[in-house]
């Protein structure tokens, strides 16, 4: 068993890509073999050579219990299309509108070099075009219309999945920040709690925990107010109701952050 990495955005595995098998020998089904092992082990439907680095043009998919091997496919004849929602493992956890035709016809061959022909409809349709895709070393990004790119590249740019059409996310990587916040105050008032129970050493010990995550919180409220407002400036359309949203919870952690001061010096200090 041999699993390859796959390669994964922004790395590109090759300048060379699309080149035809010539030689049907023990390197190809060693390639085969290990599309077939790392597809097992990420669990996933289909791949294509060039996503683990191979410039040869080979896709492996899944047929029930079984696999389907495609050597120098083609696609010789396609009808109608359709819009389909597709991930990919080159982009771990983003998706994209794509257009794709519905009905298409492959010519390829097989593992002894016979030519085959192949009818797919449907998802078997679109994940073979997705596949060839990468077999001609693109990806589904080519084939968004301009508005599902502007999204598509949002997408990329943020880490999230979470984008609407109007370019405003409803996930941000400043929510980070304020959860790192909440579990600290949180953390914080628990050691508020336990210095009732604590003897004098203790509670000098305590009172020095208790100041250096005062002072880290406040470093987060500082980070999080500066560093919100820049990711809601990449937004147009959604930015006036971002900045006030981002005033009002630095508002509200400041209040927390204060009140987490006054229990400290009134309970011990």
């Amino acid at each position: 068993m041999m699993i390859k990495e796959i390669i994964t955005y922004p790395k590109t595995p090759s300048l060379e890509f699309g080149a035809n098998v010539r030689l049907f020998d023990d390197a190809l089904f060693q390639l085969i073999d290990d599309i077939k092992d790392t597809m097992k082990a990420n669990n996933l439907n289909a791949l294509a050579a060039f996503q683990i680095g191979s410039p040869y043009n080979v896709i492996v998919l899944q047929d029930g219990d079984d696999f389907i091997e495609l050597i120098n496919a083609r696609i010789i004849k396609q009808e109608g299309t359709i819009e389909s929602v597709e991930t990919t493992a080159y982009f771990p956890n983003l998706s994209a509108k794509v257009e794709r035709y519905e009905t298409i016809k492959v010519m390829y061959e097989d593992r002894e070099g016979n030519q085959k022909f192949l009818d797919a409809t449907g998802e078997k349709a679109i994940i073979i075009q997705r596949k060839l895709d990468y077999s001609f070393g693109s990806n589904f990004r080519i084939r968004l219309d301009d508005a599902e790119r502007k999204i598509f590249d949002e997408k990329l740019e943020f880490g999230t999945d979470a984008i609407i059409e109007n370019g405003c996310p409803t996930v941000f990587k400043r929510d980070k920040i304020l959860h790192t916040f909440k579990y600290t105050f949180i953390a914080a008032l628990v050691g508020v709690g336990f210095s009732f129970f604590l003897s004098d050493a203790n509670r000098a010990i305590l009172k020095v925990a208790e100041n250096y995550t005062m002072l880290f919180m406040l470093v987060l409220l500082v980070t999080y107010f500066f560093y919100a407002q820049y990711e809601g400036r990449q937004y147009k359309n959604c930015s006036s109701c971002q900045i006030g949203n981002i005033i009002g919870v630095s508002a509200i952690s400041a209040v927390k952050l204060l009140a987490l001061f006054a229990l400290n010096y009134f309970l011990i200090w």
